[in-house]
């Protein structure tokens, strides 16, 4: 059992406080918030949370609404995901509070704000975006890469595309020397799609183009519009139904634009996660 928790919180910081106090599964199981603050020592806020999710799933497991959240750990999402979307700056931030999958999937923005270190709207923003694509994949990340994979050479599903995707992008439209700007940027596939205030100004500034270079600036409007069209797209990506907070809720709303002519329907989740497929 105390290994259980060590698994749960993904750290053996708390080995030697999880072997005085935790002897049994009903003690595990009964564990209050103030039992995991005091009698285990555990004082970090996402910590805390971390573990009560995971208990929470252990309690009532037909209640789970994303059961690939529990083999989505807090490595993966600081080093792949977080580069994915074009966040790397925060990388300590997630890696310091174990920030796994049911952990990410309960972030609001005043977490974003107070634990994580994320004030820019814009990323914030780009964040919930990036969580919401998980979610309407059921966190099953194998899916979603074969997904990206699938498309990786067409100009589709653009909701999908990843910081690096976006890239090539980038470089398809003349604007190679701007490419290797996304990875602070926050700019992703269901940035670009969905995200209602983001722009070609918004893409110009994210890259550092001056605005003295307004022919530039014109071409990037351009190309961007084009992309945003839908032309040859052949999908686009269908709301979660799971739990998410009010901003949460906003950004879902984005994924119902009327001129989507299609959705994406995956199926639910059956296989494990497998890392050595992820893109």
């Amino acid at each position: 059992y105390q290994r259980r928790v060590r698994v749960s919180t993904q750290s053996t910081g708390y080995s030697k406080t999880c072997e005085e106090n935790i002897k049994s599964g009903k003690v595990l199981l009964s564990l209050t918030d103030d039992d995991i603050r005091t009698g285990l020592g555990i004082q970090n806020h996402l910590h805390k949370r971390k573990l009560r999710l995971a208990l929470d799933d252990i309690r009532a497991p037909d209640n789970v609404t994303f059961p690939l959240l529990s083999k989505i750990t807090h490595s993966w999402v600081t080093e792949e995901w977080l580069p994915s979307i074009g966040l790397n700056q925060y990388k300590e931030f997630f890696k310091e509070n174990l920030v796994d999958g049911r952990v990410l999937n309960s972030l609001t923005k005043k977490d974003m704000e107070r634990h994580l270190g994320i004030t820019d709207r814009s990323h914030q923003t780009s964040l919930m975006l990036g969580i919401e694509l998980l979610a309407k994949f059921n966190y099953n990340l194998e899916q979603l890469n074969k997904r990206r994979c699938s498309v990786e050479s067409e100009q589709s599903e653009v909701e999908i595309w990843t910081t690096s995707r976006c890239a090539k992008w980038l470089v398809s439209v003349d604007l190679k020397e701007y490419a290797n700007k996304l990875s602070y940027s926050g700019v992703h596939g269901a940035v670009i799609m969905h995200d209602r205030e983001f722009t070609s100004d918004s893409l110009a500034s994210a890259l550092g183009v001056p605005v003295q270079r307004k022919v530039l600036r014109r071409h990037m409007d351009q190309q961007l519009s084009v992309l945003r069209s839908g032309v040859g797209s052949r999908s686009t990506v269908s709301p979660s139904k799971g739990k998410t907070g009010k901003l949460k809720t906003q950004l879902a709303r984005a994924f119902n634009k009327p001129e989507s002519d299609c959705s994406l329907k995956p199926s639910r989740a059956q296989e494990a996660f497998h890392p050595e497929l992820l893109a």
